[in-house]
């Protein structure tokens, strides 16, 4: 059987915005899993697990938690804002493009000074491409820009001042 109601359509997502989505919750899945297995990691070495003779086990192994924890947490973060694009505003731009800044820093600095350049250049990579996903198509940058306008208690529609977003200097 057909119905003869119209079908609603979903609002349509500017396939940058799609693909800054996609990218984002899969790097931030793998860095969450990376800082978690740090931690499970840096606590073995704390508990002498490491086998590895003429290691102080206690400064390594805090390392290793310290920035397994460090790690989970904005991979975390990116999870959060991965989420949150789905019902788009401005924070939620500058959140992603912060989120992306920071590990295309981190990735400049696994360039610099890990034995092979290649997860630094997969990082800077990725984020990269999110940056510009949201950045090129005028139909992204017109996402996050849109401002809801809800109703005032008081004030017809006809009344109440309309506000865009404020521009950035």
């Amino acid at each position: 059987m057909t119905s003869d109601r119209p079908k609603r359509r979903e609002p349509s997502v500017p396939r940058g915005v799609a693909i800054a989505l996609v990218l984002l919750s899969i790097e931030s899945a793998g860095w969450m899993l990376l800082g978690t297995l740090l931690v499970v990691g840096g606590v073995i070495v704390l508990c002498g697990g490491s086998g590895l003779p003429g290691i102080v086990n206690d400064p390594i192994g805090g390392w290793v938690v310290g920035v397994g924890i460090v790690i989970a947490m904005i991979g975390g973060w990116g999870l959060l804002t991965g989420w949150s694009m789905r019902q788009p505003s401005r924070s939620i731009s500058i959140s992603v493009l912060l989120f992306c800044g920071a590990w295309i820093a981190v990735g400049v600095l696994l360039v610099r000074i890990a034995t092979t350049p290649i997860p630094g250049i997969v990082t800077i990579t990725v984020n990269a491409v999110v940056f510009i996903a949201l950045l090129a198509p005028s139909s992204s940058r017109a996402t996050f820009h849109r401002t809801t306008i809800t109703a005032s208690p008081g004030r017809s529609n006809a009344e109440r001042p309309r506000v865009l977003a404020p521009a950035i200097h």
